[in-house]
């Protein structure tokens, strides 16, 4: 009896030790918790929470809403099309959401008429948005998708804690110089989270084609989907400001988690499970320690 206690204390101190020497590591996921009315998730606790990693449950060690100061882009389409809807209705909300950002927040603003240009440099004046997007002449045809390039490089620079990009737009034509899986590939890793709002309203003497369309869903959204952000499509310019409301409480139910795992796995299927009822979680597909 006292060689088969041995025999089990021996197996049992051996997997223990075997276990001990498996590495650990400490990964950090970006998350989104609202509750079933989209409303921000707040006081969340280690214990409420599960990662699941190729289906293995992970400790949760922290977790905390990221109230970081931000670096932010916001890219507002200016193009001729949409002049007046912008004029009408994409302005006031514009500069209202700036308003709204994270307080210690800096932000560019970058306009796409004709061409891909940054308005406003660096800085935390927010009342600047309103007179800057007024003053600026709707031109051309719309070069978001490039702008979300350019403007992701020069975001890329300033290296701040956490930074994100905002786009604006409608769905006129667009006048790109690259492919779209081209742009998706060189502005994920440009920013930590990617939001955009796109009203789809009938232009005159504008019908955006079915590869143009494609063009958008595919960038927008899979930005978006990659970086944990929010996609919102609207029917027209006039639903701009409850699309950028929902952005900017989405924005503020972004939390940081940190979890034990093993390095080196050549896949990670990520979930998180939050034990509230009603509870929403979006997980960035990549998380900070890949970035």
């Amino acid at each position: 009896m006292l060689a088969a206690l041995l025999a089990v204390s021996l197996l049992t101190a051996t997997a223990a030790a075997q276990e001990a020497a498996v590495p650990e590591e400490r990964r950090t996921l970006l998350v989104t918790v609202t509750d079933d009315k989209g409303q921000p998730i707040t006081g969340l606790t280690p214990e409420e929470l599960v990662v699941l990693e190729n289906g293995v449950a992970r400790e949760v060690t922290r977790v905390e809403l990221d109230q970081r100061p931000l670096t932010a882009a916001i890219l507002v389409d200016t193009s001729l099309p949409v002049g007046s809807l912008v004029r009408l209705h994409v302005i006031d909300p514009v500069a209202s959401f700036a308003a709204r950002l994270p307080e210690g927040s800096v932000y560019a603003l970058w306009t796409t008429g004709d061409r891909p240009t940054k308005t406003i440099d660096f800085t935390d004046d927010t009342a600047l948005v309103r007179n800057a997007l007024q003053r600026t002449p709707a031109l051309g045809g719309n070069t978001i998708l490039d702008a979300i390039v350019e403007a992701g490089e020069d975001l890329k620079k300033r290296e701040g804690e956490r930074s994100a990009i905002f786009v604006i737009t409608g769905q006129g034509t667009e006048f790109s110089n690259r492919d779209r899986f081209q742009i998706v590939e060189r502005a994920k890793r440009l920013a930590d989270t990617f939001w955009a709002v796109q009203y789809r309203e009938a232009l005159a003497g504008e019908q955006a084609t079915l590869d143009m369309r494609i063009a958008y869903e595919h960038v927008l959204g899979e930005l978006a989907k990659l970086s944990g952000g929010l996609y919102e499509m609207t029917v027209s310019a006039m639903g701009t400001q409850r699309a950028l409301e929902k952005v900017s409480q989405d924005f503020r139910a972004q939390h940081r988690l940190l979890y034990a795992t093993v390095p080196d796995l050549k896949e990670r299927k990520v979930e998180v499970k939050v034990a509230r009822p009603g509870v929403k979680v979006r997980v960035a597909v990549a998380t900070l320690a890949e970035r």
